[in-house]
């Protein structure tokens, strides 16, 4: 599984973005953090569509 579908998966399951495993400054680490945003984007976007 790649970093950022990594990261998605963390964020879909509740851990925090602390969680990140991969060594800052890296592209691993870049990925993961681009997965786990993409879902806390996404479920915000639908929050502000819901009202």
């Amino acid at each position: 599984m790649s970093p950022f579908d990594q990261g998605v998966v963390a964020a879909e399951t509740g851990m925090s973005k602390d969680d990140n495993p991969y060594q800052p400054g890296t592209g691993a680490y870049s990925d993961w953090n681009a997965g786990y945003e993409s879902v806390v984007e996404a479920d915000e976007a639908t929050k502000l569509d819901d009202e």
